[in-house]
C-alpha cells in the first residue's frame, strides 16, 4: 500500500479468480475446486512480515459466482486492497471480478498469477480496473507493497502511471524456498473443499502440495510461470505433510509440482521419512510425472508410503512431435515405467495431446497405437486438443508452419472439452475421428476400459458416489449409480 494510506490494520481480499464451469466445459453440479494454493502462501508470507493485516481469501466460482455475492463480501470485509490472482484461460473472469470490485470499493486492485506473464501490459487494456500487476513470484513484492512501498520503487510490478503502463524491473526469485511459511490453511474452509471435487476427482480434506517451483524442461507448449527450477528439501516437504496431518486432520495429500520426480534422491527420501514417521497418506500424483526419469523403485517406494495415483505426460508418441515441442521424451523407457505402474493396481493416468503443428493423421495415430500397447489404457481419458495460451513458444511455431493468427488465439478460449479446429495439416473430420478413436479404443466408449477405471478406483478407496460424480463430469451427463456408467460404457 502506498505510503500516504497506510493504516493500524490493512485489509486485505484474496480472490482466486476462475470458472470451474469453463474448466470443465459443463453446468453439471458437480465441479472441481481445490485450495487456492497460490494466495495461501501470499497470506501466509505476508501475515508473516506484516501481523496487522486482515486477510481473508475466496475463490470466485465457488464462494461469489455472481456479482451480487462478490458485491456483499467486498461490503462486509472493507478492503483496502484486493489481489485478483488468474491464470490465462481464466481472463474473463478477472475482467467480471475487478467490474465489481471497482465499481463497489476503492480499494488498490493487484493482479497477479501467471496470466501477468502472459499478457504483460496488454493486460491493463483487458482489465482497465488495475491499478498495478505482480510479475511472477508474488511473496516478497507484495509484502513490500503492503508494508508502504511505492509503486514507483518496487520491484517486480506493472502499475498504471497517468498516462501509460510502467513496467518496473524484476525481482529476483526466491532462492531458498524452504523459508516460506507454509500456506494458509486457516483460511480457507477446509470443510466445504471436502464436498468439492479434488484435482483427483474424489470428495476429500484436501492438501495440495507444491515441493518444487518451476521446470528444468522447457516444452514450447507449456507456459513458465518462474525463471528456473527451485527444490524443497525433503525435510521440509514432511516437515508440511506432518503438520496438516496433524493439525488439520488431512490424509489425502495431491502433489501439483510440474516434475516431482525430477530428483530421484529427494523424492524417495520423502517417501522414507512418511514411513518412518508411520504415517499412511494417500499420495496422489496428479500433475505431469517425467516417465523417462521414474524407476521400479521410484515406484515401489511410492505407493508404500501411500501413492495411489500417478499421472504420466507423454503428450506424443512420435520422435518427430517429440523434437518439435522439445521434450524430448525417450519413448521406450515411458512405455516401460508406465507398464510396470500400471501392473501394480493403482490409478495410472496418461496425458497424451494431438492437433500440434506440423503433425498429421499418421502422426496422431501413432500415438494412439503406442498407448495400445500398454497393459491398460489411461484410467482417465487425458487425450486432450492442443491448445495456444499467451506467453506460449508453440504459438509462433505454429505461426511458421501457416496456421492462421486468428485460429491460434481463438483456442484459449475453449473449454478442453469443445470441439476440435481444423489445423493446415489435420481437417476438422479427422480431428473429430482420431477423439472418436481414442475413446472406442481407451476411453468412456470402451466398456473393459471403464469396468477396469472402476475396479481400480474402488480398489484405492473410491466409493460410487465419487466414482459417477467423477464420470458425470468427465462424460458431460449426470450418472445416477456406477451400474449406469458400465451401461453407457457398453452402449
Amino acid at each position: 500500500m502506498p505510503a500516504g494510506n497506510r493504516k493500524s490494520t490493512l485489509r486485505v481480499l484474496l480472490v482466486e479468480c476462475n470458472n470451474m464451469n469453463k474448466w470443465v466445459g459443463t453446468t453439471m453440479p458437480y465441479e472441481m475446486h481445490v485450495p487456492p494454493l497460490g494466495l495461501m502462501y501470499l497470506a501466509s508470507s505476508a501475515r508473516a512480515a506484516l501481523p496487522h493485516l486482515e486477510m481473508r481469501i475466496v475463490e470466485s466460482s465457488l464462494d461469489c459466482p455472481g456479482d451480487a455475492e462478490l458485491a456483499r463480501i467486498l461490503d462486509e470485509f472493507q478492503p483496502d486492497v484486493v489481489g485478483l490472482r488468474s491464470i490465462a484461460f481464466f481472463l474473463e473472469e478477472l475482467q467480471r471480478v475487478a467490474a465489481v470490485v471497482r465499481q463497489s470499493c476503492g480499494a488498490l486492485i493487484v493482479a497477479g498469477g501467471p496470466i501477468v506473464k502472459a499478457y504483460r501490459r496488454r493486460l491493463f487494456d483487458d482489465v482497465p480496473e488495475l491499478d498495478a500487476a505482480v510479475k511472477g513470484e508474488g511473496e516478497e513484492t507484495m509484502v513490500r507493497l503492503l508494508a508502504g512501498d511505492s509503486l514507483e520503487s518496487l520491484a517486480g510490478v506493472f502499475y498504471r502511471s497517468v498516462d501509460e503502463i510502467v513496467e518496473n524491473p524484476d525481482r529476483d526469485e526466491i532462492a531458498a524456498i524452504d523459508r516460506l511459511p507454509f500456506p494458509a490453511y486457516d483460511l480457507i474452509d477446509l470443510d466445504r473443499y471436502e464436498k468439492q471435487l479434488s484435482y483427483a476427482y474424489n470428495h476429500r480434506r484436501q492438501g495440495v502440495l507444491l515441493s518444487s517451483r518451476g521446470c528444468v524442461y522447457h516444452c514450447t507448449y507449456c507456459f513458465s510461470h518462474w525463471q528456473r527450477m527451485r527444490l524443497r528439501s525433503a525435510e521440509n516437504v514432511f516437515a508440511e505433510i506432518e503438520l496438516l496431518w496433524t493439525r488439520h486432520g488431512i490424509r489425502d495429500f495431491y502433489v501439483v509440482d510440474d516434475i516431482f520426480n525430477v530428483n530421484l534422491k529427494r523424492a524417495l527420501a520423502v517417501f522414507s521419512m512418511i514411513r518412518a514417521a508411520g504415517l499412511k497418506p494417500r499420495l496422489y500424483f496428479v500433475n505431469g510425472l517425467r516417465a523417462d526419469l521414474a524407476t521400479s523403485e521410484f515406484v515401489d517406494r511410492a505407493i508404500e508410503a501411500g501413492a495411489v495415483w500417478f499421472t504420466y505426460a507423454v503428450e506424443s508418441a512420435t520422435e518427430e512431435i517429440q523434437r518439435l515441442v522439445e521434450k524430448g521424451l525417450d519413448l521406450a523407457k515411458a512405455r516401460a515405467i508406465i507398464a510396470y505402474t500400471q501392473r501394480q493396481g493403482v490409478a495410472v493416468n496418461i496425458s497424451t495431446m494431438y492437433g500440434f503443428p506440423t503433425e498429421n493423421r499418421a502422426m496422431a495415430d501413432r500415438t494412439l497405437d503406442w498407448l495400445a500397447e500398454l497393459p491398460k489404457p489411461s484410467l482417465l481419458p487425458y487425450h486432450f486438443c492442443l491448445r495456444f495460451f499467451e506467453g506460449c513458444r508453440i504459438n509462433q511455431q505454429a505461426l511458421d508452419a501457416g496456421w492462421n493468427p486468428g485460429r491460434i488465439g481463438l483456442t484459449s478460449r475453449f473449454s478442453y472439452n469443445d470441439m476440435a479446429m481444423a489445423t493446415p495439416t489435420l481437417t476438422k473430420h479427422e480431428m473429430n475421428e482420431i477423439q472418436i478413436e481414442y475413446h472406442r479404443r481407451f476411453g468412456a466408449g470402451n466398456p473393459s476400459a471403464v469396468a477396469a477405471a472402476v475396479g481400480t478406483l474402488r480398489a484405492i478407496g473410491y466409493s460410487d458416489t465419487e466414482i459417477v460424480h467423477m464420470y458425470s463430469v468427465l462424460m458431460r451427463k449426470k450418472i445416477a449409480e456406477v451400474g449406469d456408467l458400465l451401461a453407457a460404457g457398453a452402449a
